[in-house]
């Protein structure tokens, strides 16, 4: 099965602001840049994953894109997620992908063997949802459609209930994949204390404890 692994990256300004109390803008953009890097090796170590698609309207993404050996779509300005999933969705199909697994980059502790997991859930049947919520159960941490287009995406609030709903909708079968890796996701200052005690040394966890262990610690002694 074919299947592209689609990545929507904000303007690296934009990203993580709700970190602001203990980032810097320039420390958000270096974290930015390196969650994108993590994103991709983790998605190129997967056996399951066909093609890599960021989409971006930011330079510094097409860059470590084109490094990597991404396929890079750029968009004029950032018009939101669901906007840079409907051009990529656009490529998925005129590159005839059987399936898409949207992959957002604030998830430090994603591994190839998740994405294959949840990628294998998919092989049946013909049409299909998979998708991981968020740990409070309100996001969608990973989205895979089968085939690529199989709905518009809803990441707004609550965007969990919301592929529910619409999938329900359309008599779409749901499978609902859980992975406490997935579901850790980097969206602020909570997120960060549980990423804290957690025993992973890829780039963009270090750095990220290395910039805030000192005012976490301030707030809260419990962190490793």
């Amino acid at each position: 099965m074919k299947i592209f692994a689609l990545v929507p990256v904000k303007k690296f300004e934009s990203s993580k602001s709700r970190l602001g109390a203990v980032l810097s803008i320039n420390e958000r953009i270096k974290l930015s840049e390196l969650l994108l890097i993590n994103t991709i090796s983790v998605l190129k170590k997967s056996s399951a994953i066909s093609n890599i698609v960021v989409v971006s309207s930011d330079e510094r993404a097409m860059e470590i894109a084109r490094r990597t050996d991404a396929k890079f779509l750029k968009e004029a300005k950032d018009r939101g997620v669901n906007a840079a999933i409907a051009v990529a969705d656009d490529y998925s199909s005129e590159n005839r992908a059987h399936a898409s697994i949207v992959i957002p980059v604030d998830l430090p502790l994603l591994t190839a063997t998740d994405v294959n997991m949840m990628c294998r859930k998919a092989k049946s049947p013909e049409r299909c949802l998979v998708i991981s919520p968020s740990i409070r159960y309100d996001g969608s941490n990973a989205l895979l459609r089968k085939p690529s287009r199989l709905l518009k995406t809803h990441y707004d609030d609550d965007s969990f209930n919301a592929h529910i709903r619409a999938a329900t909708q359309f008599g779409i079968p749901i499978k609902v994949f859980l992975s406490q890796r997935i579901m850790k996701d980097l969206d602020s200052i909570e997120d960060i204390k549980i990423l804290m005690n957690q025993r992973v040394t890829n780039p963009p966890v270090a750095y990220l404890k290395s910039k805030v262990r000192t005012s976490l610690l301030a707030s809260d002694p419990t962190i490793n």
